[in-house]
């Protein structure tokens, strides 16, 4: 896993931790990763991903997309323990 303080380009911090994770499903010739973020807030997630294939700044995209074509993707929302105590 990566650092939990990601430094970006542009001197901001985002607190989040990420990593990538392998698969495979040969049958199909798919082999890739899974980018795997977890954050406090969506917008860090957001962001990074906005960096990863957008660039920031404007061309500077993630090296890994020069040989891979990205295909899907999924949020999930995990509540925190406060969250679930205000709902009735």
């Amino acid at each position: 896993m990566s650092s939990p303080i990601f430094k970006m380009k542009t001197g901001d911090d985002l607190k989040i931790v990420r990593a990538n994770m392998p698969f495979s499903n040969p049958s199909k010739n798919e082999y890739g990763t899974y980018f795997i973020g977890y954050a406090r807030y969506f917008s860090t997630t957001n962001r990074m991903l906005e960096n990863m294939f957008a660039g920031t700044p404007e061309g500077h995209t993630d090296k890994l997309l020069k040989f891979s074509t990205p295909v899907t993707g999924t949020l999930f929302f995990v509540p925190s323990p406060a969250f679930l105590d205000d709902i009735e």
